[in-house]
């Protein structure tokens, strides 16, 4: 199972969160996977068959351009999205809108993934941001040698704490697609995105885009 854990199927992606009517203070419907001080992994059953809903949060020390330029950084997305082979962009509308592929590695018995996604984020009055991710599967043609997995919901919701600290919340659910049992999807899943989070948490405080201002973005001051 040491391998199997590293495996992230039902993780997006970068990119990704549900936005739905339970408040993020709310964690009361949901079963802690594991937490310390700044990391927090929680996961439900859903509304789909073998498909379980996933809320991950951090508290990281970031701005908030550096954390969006970050997580667009694509060349880098495999330094911390968890078992991921390549991130792509296919298409990008404007400076907060873009579609990209993320290919995911396969180590048996589970086969390589990919997922096509939308992304698009924005910044409310009180500084937030958020980023609103759906399925776009029909922007590319499907690799006939890889399982294209189906977004079904994901959100981020980026919280400034102060100048240099974010609190971060990441919702989703995605359809491994495949007949992968959710027993086995499930630790798979959770310590993978535990592992990003770990991840996020190291290299997103040094990393360059911190240097760098986006003027879409207000910093909270």
């Amino acid at each position: 199972m040491t391998h199997l854990k590293r495996l992230s199927y039902c993780l997006l992606t970068f990119l990704l969160l549900l936005s739905n009517n339970v408040p993020a203070n709310d964690l009361s419907s949901w079963n802690i996977w594991k937490q310390n001080s700044e990391l927090s992994v929680f996961y439900r059953a859903s509304q789909y068959d073998d498909v379980i809903e996933i809320k991950a949060q951090a508290k990281v020390s970031s701005s908030l351009a550096g954390f969006i330029y970050f997580i667009e950084d694509f060349n880098q997305v495999p330094h911390w999205l968890d078992n991921v082979e390549f991130v792509k962009c296919i298409s990008k509308s404007s400076s907060t809108e873009s579609v990209f592929i993320t290919r995911f590695k396969g180590l048996w018995p589970i086969s390589a993934r990919e997922i096509v996604t939308h992304s698009r984020y924005w910044q409310n009055e009180d500084l937030s941001i958020e980023i609103a991710v759906k399925d776009a599967s029909n922007a590319i043609e499907k690799n006939q040698d890889v399982i294209r997995m189906n977004l079904l919901s994901a959100h981020w919701t980026i919280v400034p704490m102060s100048a240099d600290r974010i609190a971060i919340t990441y919702q989703f659910m995605v359809n491994p697609k495949g007949n992968i049992p959710l027993w086995l999807t499930t630790p798979i899943t959770l310590n993978s995105i535990w592992t990003t989070l770990y991840n996020i948490q190291s290299q997103l405080p040094q990393s360059k885009w911190q240097q760098k201002v986006n003027d879409d973005i207000q910093e909270i001051h």
